[in-house]
Parts: structure tokens; sequence; C-alpha cells
């Protein structure tokens, strides 16, 4: 006896050792979910456009072939080899000085396997009305609007986890119980001659019978990894959940992330209202550049104008104009439906933690009362003064009762974790 018990020891350490926990099912949920993959590439290109803005120290290092249509501007390879090609290194600093590119650039030229420095150069272009100031609000927006997407995704998945944890360690509970009270009112039913008790204990049987099929069909719904780790991941919750409800203990929020997006877009919007008649207007590139002329061995100078304007073309540059126009007012109403959503969501979730509340003051009381009860019930039946259906009842009762306590635990848990979403996301 004692050999099989060691055995039994040993089968329940292995299958723990081999079961996976909170980290790994739920960091393999996070990449098999083509929206946080795709978040967070969207994140990834959101720092990338904001970085040109707040890093502009950092230069684009580049190397071409020239921008020149003669044969010199290309690498030419022959049968002796390299013959002839310009090769043109740039190091360019994009955005500074309010919106201007400078670049450095040493042209190489290849001429009958000779090498030779071709008008080294240093320039600064940019445009007339460069924008710089909304375009940087818009690339903090999108940066902070794609961090609030990638958390939001994470945390719903988090929540979306436990909650699966949480309704197979119900159901299966649910399931195991209502089985053993089907055996045991079945039997007891077989054995009943009173009408009325077989009327009751047929009622018993059918609601057994419910609930098996309802937990049955909620633990097929629920997926692999939680079924064959649910306990591993139950005890986890259980460690972690402090940690994850820690930000609820704080204010509450007025703002969010997804918010504080839209205060910039806002602000970027505004700034563009007020130049308006910028799409009416030509807005040329102007360069000016140094550079040191090899043939001559001086320094010249040369200041030069790109310009791109279309007088007539169907009506975009009036399109253009009145985005400029409405897109604050957009982005106001869109803001002031962000900031009562997020009052909304927090007073709902609230409001149902207060209603779960209550129905947990509830239950304990029914539980008392049942408990008591049962207690009643264990002595009357142990002295002949009840019938075995009674007793057999009221221990069901019982039982039933502390499950349901649970769930409401479990409803608890599931409604703070979405209250936490609004408060990490304030962050």
């Amino acid at each position: 006896m004692r050999r099989h018990a060691f055995l039994l020891a040993l089968l329940l350490v292995a299958s723990g050792a081999f079961a996976e926990g909170w980290d790994e099912i739920y960091t393999a949920r996070l990449n098999g979910s083509a929206t946080y993959l795709e978040s967070r590439l969207t994140l990834k290109s959101a720092e990338a456009d904001y970085a040109e803005y707040t890093k502009s120290y950092i230069p684009t290092v580049s190397i071409n072939t020239g921008t020149s249509d003669s044969d010199t501007s290309y690498i030419v390879i022959g049968s002796d080899g390299i013959t002839s090609g310009t090769l043109v290194p740039t190091i360019t600093f994009e955005k500074i000085l309010g919106g201007a590119d400078l670049f450095f650039e040493a042209p190489v030229d290849i001429s009958s396997g000779q090498i030779s420095m071709v008008n080294p150069a240093v320039g600064v272009s940019r445009t007339l009305f460069p924008e710089t100031a909304a375009n940087k609000l818009d690339a903090q927006a999108a940066l902070i609007s794609a961090q609030a997407s990638l958390l939001e995704i994470k945390n719903s998945i988090r929540t979306e986890l436990a909650t699966d944890v949480l309704d197979f360690i119900y159901y299966r509970r649910l399931l195991e119980s209502n089985r053993e009270n089907l055996e045991v009112l079945q039997k007891v039913r077989a054995a009943t001659v009173d009408t009325t008790t077989q009327r009751e204990l047929d009622k018993r049987i059918l609601e057994a019978q419910k609930s098996i099929l309802t937990a049955t069909s909620a633990l097929a719904n629920i997926k692999d990894d939680v079924k064959n780790n649910a306990d591993a991941l139950y005890a986890d919750i259980t460690r972690l959940q402090s940690g994850w409800l820690a930000s609820i203990k704080g204010a509450e929020p007025t703002s969010t992330m997804s918010i504080r997006a839209l205060e910039l877009s806002l602000a970027a919007a505004e700034k563009r209202k007020s130049f308006s008649i910028l799409p009416y207007l030509p807005n040329p590139t102007i360069a000016a550049s140094v550079y040191y002329n090899t043939d001559t061995s001086k320094v010249d100078w040369a200041l030069s104008f790109t310009l791109s304007y279309d007088l007539f073309n169907k009506s975009e540059n009036a399109l253009s104009v009145l985005k400029r126009e409405e897109y604050p007012t957009i982005y106001r109403l869109k803001l002031e439906d962000a900031q009562k959503e997020l009052k909304d969501g927090i007073r709902q979730i609230n409001e149902a933690l207060e209603s779960l509340e209550l129905d947990k003051k509830i239950q304990e009381i029914d539980i008392a009362d049942s408990e008591e009860e049962m207690a009643r019930e264990e002595k009357l039946y142990s002295g002949g003064f009840v019938s075995e259906e009674d007793y057999v009842m009221a221990k069901i009762d019982l039982a039933i009762l502390k499950i349901e306590a649970q769930k409401i635990d479990f409803d608890i848990l599931v409604q703070q974790l979405k209250l936490a979403q609004y408060y990490d996301e304030a962050q």
C-alpha cells in the first residue's frame, strides 16, 4: 500500500513538472494573436517615425552611384575589372534647425582604374513651410496611440486567459459535484415511496442533469492550453493577481494614453488650421551648398529651388483646406467621446463590482444559514428524526452554495482585471 502511495506521489510530481505555467501560455497566446503581432509592428514603425524628430543628431549614412545621367554615374565593370563610375558617400542629419536637412557628401570618381575625390560638399535644404511642429505632434500621437493599442491587447489577452482558467476551475468543480449529487439522488429516489418527496427528488435530478450538461458544454469550449494546465495556471493566478491589481488602489484615472494621443492630434490639427492657406501656396524646397571644386581648386557655392505646384488639380487643394479646417472639430469630438467612455467604463465596472460584493455578502449569509441547517439535519438524521431524503437534499444545497460563492469570487477578479486596464493605460 505504501509503495502504491509512493508511486502515485511520484506521478503527481512528474505531471506537475511537465505542466506549463502562466508565463509560457500567456506568451504563446500573444505570439498566436495576429492582432498583437501587427500591433507590435505598428509600434516599431511609430517609434521609427518619431525618432526622426527626437533623434535628429543620429545621421543617415548612405552610398549611391550618383545622380547624373551620364555614364560616369554608374559603376562599369569590364574585362579589366572596374573601369569607371562614381560613388557618393553621404551623411545626412534630417529634420534639424526647424525642419532642415544637413548633409555632407564626398563623391569618389573611378576612371581608367584611377580613384579621385570630386567636389566634396556640405549643404542644407528645407521646404519653405515645413510644418515640423505639427508633424512632430502627429508622430508623437501615433507613437502613444500604438503603445496604448499594444497595452490594451496584452491586457485583454491576460484577462481572457484568466477568465478561461477560472471558468475551467468552476465548471470542473460544478461537473464533479453534480455527478456525485446525481448518483446519490438517483439512489435515494429509487428507495423513496412518498409521492411528494419523489416529485422533489425528480426535480433535483433534472436540475443536476441540466447542470452537468451546462458544465460539459462550457468545458468543451475552453482551449486545450488551459485544460491541460489548469491547476498550475490557477496557482499562478492566485500568486500574480495582487501585482496585476496593484494599480487600482490609486486615484481614479482622468486620462489615458489614448486620450493623450487625441490631445496631441488635436494640437497638430489646430496648428495646421492656423495655416490652412498652405495648399494654395507654392512650397519650394530651398537648398544651399558649399563645395570644393577639385578642378579649379576653389571653394564654390550654390543655391537651388525645387518646386512642384499644380495650378489645377480637380479641387484637391480645396479639399486639403477643408480638412485643415474640419479636423480640429473632429478631434475635439473624438476627445470628448474618449473622456466620456473612460468615465462610463470605470463607472460600469465599479457598479458591477458593487453588485458582486453584495451578492457575495448574501451568499455568505446563505452559506452560514445552510451550515447551521446542515448541522441540525445531521443530528436529527443521526437520531432518526429526519428522512434520508431531506438530509441528502440539505447536503446538496450546501455544496452548490459553496460552488456558487467561489464563482462570485472569480467574477469579482475578472471585473477587477478589466478595471486595471484603465488604470494601466493611465500610467
